[in-house]
Formats: C-alpha cells, sequence, structure tokens
C-alpha cells in the first residue's frame, strides 16, 4: 500500500505538467487562431480598398460590409469612406455606404442616427431634397440632432418652404437652448411679403404680425406693416408705422423713401413727407437714401433747391454720390443758362463720377464679405439674415465675390 501510495505522488508532478502543456497549446492555438482572422479580415480589408480602387463599388461596399459584421470597429471605416466619396463630389457612391448602414438592425442608437444624418447629408448634395428630409428626420434626440436639424433648416430655407422652417427654428431653439427670433422674424416676413404679392391681405397681415411678436419694432416687419396698410388704402397708418423706422432703424429708410412720399402725397402733405426725408440726411447721406431724397427735391422745388440740400450734405458728408448728385444738379441749373463751355466740363465731371460711383457702390456681407449692388435681407453667399449692413459703401472695392 505504500508503495502504490508513492507511485500515486510522483505521477502528480507529471500529469500536472501534461495539463499545463496543453493549456499551453491551447492558449497558442487559440492565438494563432485569432492572428488567422486578423490575417482574413486584414485581406478583406485590402481586398475591398483594391476594388474601390479599380472601379468597382458595389462589390468593394458588399466586401467591407462583410468586414463590418466581423468587428463593428470597422464602422468607423465606412463613415470615413463615405464622407471621403461626397467631399469628392461622387455623391452616389456616398449614399450607398451610408445606405447600408442605416438599413442595419444591428447597429447601435447612436451609430444609426449618425448613418442616417450622413445619409441626408448625401442626399443634400445630390439634390434629393424629399430623400434629405427623410432620412434627416429618422435622426434621434442624441449628439447628431442638433446637425440633422440645422441641415433641415438649411434645406427649408432653400426649397423656400417658410412654414416648416419655422418649425424647424423653434425645435432647433429648444434643443440648443439659443434664440432664433431673428430668423423667426425673417420667415414671417417672407410669407408676408409673398401674401401682398398675391394680394391675400388677411394672410399677410397675420404673418408680419407674427413677425413682430418674435421680433418687436423689426425693420422689415414694420416696413410691410406700412406696406400693408397702403394696400388696405390706409396711408396715415401706413406713414405712422414707418415713422418707427425714421426714429429707430434710420439706415433703412432708403428701402421706402419712395413709398413714404407716395403716402404723404396722397395726404396732401408732400412738403412735409419731404422735409423728414431732408432732415435725415444729416445723419444718413450717403447710398441710395440720398439719391431718392434728390430725386423728389428736384421734382417737387427744383434744382436750386436741391444745390443747396448738396451743398450742405458735402459740408458734413462728402462722398462721391453727393459729388455726382452736385455735378447733376449744377448740369440742370446751366441748361437754363447760356454757357455751353461750362456744361460740356460739367458733364465730363459727371460722367467720371458716375463711373466711379456705379463701380464702386456696394453693400457688404459682414459675415463672408459678399458685395452686392442691392441691399439683401439674406446674403446670397453664406445665407445668413441680416448680415448686411443697410448703408452702402463707397470706397476700394474689397477682393470678395460679388454680384
Amino acid at each position: 500500500m505504500i508503495q502504490l501510495a508513492t507511485s500515486w505522488l510522483l505521477l502528480l508532478p507529471v500529469m500536472f505538467g501534461i495539463g499545463w502543456l496543453a493549456s499551453r497549446w491551447d492558449l497558442r492555438l487559440e492565438n494563432r487562431m485569432d492572428e488567422l482572422d486578423l490575417i482574413r479580415q486584414q485581406r478583406s480589408t485590402f481586398k475591398g480598398l483594391s476594388l474601390l480602387l479599380n472601379e468597382q463599388p458595389d462589390q468593394a461596399i458588399e466586401t467591407l460590409v462583410k468586414i463590418a459584421q466581423l468587428d463593428p470597429e470597422t464602422i468607423e471605416l465606412h463613415f470615413s469612406l463615405g464622407n471621403l466619396f461626397r467631399r469628392r463630389g461622387e455623391t452616389e457612391r456616398a449614399i450607398k455606404v451610408h445606405q447600408h448602414l442605416a438599413n442595419r438592425d444591428d447597429l447601435k442608437p447612436r451609430d444609426r442616427d449618425r448613418a442616417a444624418y450622413e445619409l441626408g447629408r448625401d442626399f443634400l448634395r445630390a439634390g434629393l431634397l424629399d430623400r434629405a428630409e427623410a432620412s434627416l428626420n429618422r435622426v434621434g434626440e442624441g449628439k447628431f440632432a442638433v446637425p440633422a436639424k440645422e441641415s433641415l433648416l438649411e434645406m427649408y430655407q432653400v426649397e423656400r418652404d417658410w412654414q416648416k422652417a419655422i418649425i424647424s427654428a423653434h425645435e432647433l431653439a429648444t434643443l440648443q437652448g439659443k434664440s432664433h427670433q431673428t430668423e423667426i422674424a425673417q420667415f414671417h416676413c417672407e410669407l408676408g411679403q409673398e401674401a401682398l404679392r398675391r394680394k391675400d391681405l388677411v394672410d399677410a397681415e397675420e404673418s408680419i404680425q407674427r413677425a413682430l411678436n418674435a421680433v418687436p419694432n423689426h425693420a422689415r416687419a414694420v416696413i410691410l406693416q406700412g406696406d400693408y396698410f397702403m394696400a388696405t388704402e390706409r396711408p396715415a397708418q401706413a406713414i405712422e408705422a414707418w415713422s418707427i423706422i425714421v426714429n429707430s432703424h434710420p439706415a433703412y429708410m432708403h428701402l421706402l423713401a419712395d413709398r413714404w412720399m407716395l403716402a404723404h402725397t396722397e395726404l396732401g402733405k408732400t412738403d412735409e413727407g419731404l422735409d423728414r426725408l431732408c432732415g435725415l440726411l444729416k445723419t444718413q447721406a450717403s447710398g441710395e437714401l440720398l439719391d431718392i431724397t434728390h430725386k423728389h427735391l428736384m421734382n417737387i422745388r427744383g434744382p436750386q433747391a436741391a444745390n443747396v440740400m448738396l451743398s450742405d450734405v458735402i459740408q458734413h458728408s462728402p462722398s462721391l454720390s453727393a459729388l455726382s448728385k452736385l455735378a447733376e444738379t449744377r448740369l440742370a441749373i446751366e441748361a437754363n443758362g447760356a454757357h455751353p463751355d461750362r456744361m460740356i466740363e460739367l458733364q465730363s465731371i459727371l460722367n467720371i463720377l458716375r463711373q466711379r460711383t456705379t463701380s464702386l457702390a456696394r453693400y457688404t456681407c459682414g459675415n463672408c464679405g459678399f458685395r452686392a449692388r442691392r441691399f439683401y435681407w439674406q446674403c446670397p453667399g453664406c445665407n445668413h439674415w441680416e448680415a448686411y449692413s443697410p448703408r452702402r459703401a463707397e470706397g476700394v472695392a474689397p477682393s470678395g465675390p460679388s454680384m
């Protein structure tokens, strides 16, 4: 018995050694299998990239999808490839990549939201606005909710769907905790202006009032309110509304100066309206307001009165516009005299000044520097609202874009 027990004791180290060797073998085999899986995955990745480079996107995407199913971390590769395609202008490829991701049921909610967002951007780039809207609306309330709403808001403005733009702006304000009242007021103004064009006065009044509720005494809304009163044959109320512009937003007065004079004329108060415009020139003496006031002064009181006004303007606010109008006025005065040489000289000066003012006078966007001959509430270059200064610049033209 003692000998048998001793034999078993001697066998224990041997059995332990065999077990240890077996476990090491299993570990090495497992590591080897992992290495083989990694090699197969790398080969599949290289195969997918090779197919992409060889203009075989469908097969490439199928290969990369299989990789993603084996290893979820390669999802990031898909997003990178899709965004690369979109930046290169290859929107069809980008759509295919992101669509495969968006249609998968095994993605995490965050990755699914990201896929829907990126697919929406692809559709926007391709001009497929209905499909872009559907995809962006699939985005949940996570990290990509705000950029999705921003993309929708931008799209609705491009489509000029102001009702949906208003809804999106309110939703975006809730998500961001940031006010979008200026944009909302502008959207209501767009609706009000469209209603005035089609003579739908009920809708016009409602939209204008909503714009004023969003931003009290909003310059554009007040201007449209005066237009509404003129459309309903209430010039006195139009003048009362526009007086807010005179007192609070005088730089915008050139946008309504002609209608201002029309309202005063209908009430038999032409001189009173003209005096108010002339009074504004003490602080708003450059740009279109000067041009419009000069036109009415010439028609109503004649070139001598215009000459006095311009001489005063040049004293406190000299500009090329004022000099051009002064030359025009002096030419009109000389037309009643007998000085042909003087008229030729003035005409030459006027031609030079007109050329310079026409080429240099521009409204400039404060956000992107886009220059334009006319005033815009929304910049055509960067689409920002109220980025244009209402004052027309007269100086050396900057190197930015213009129209």
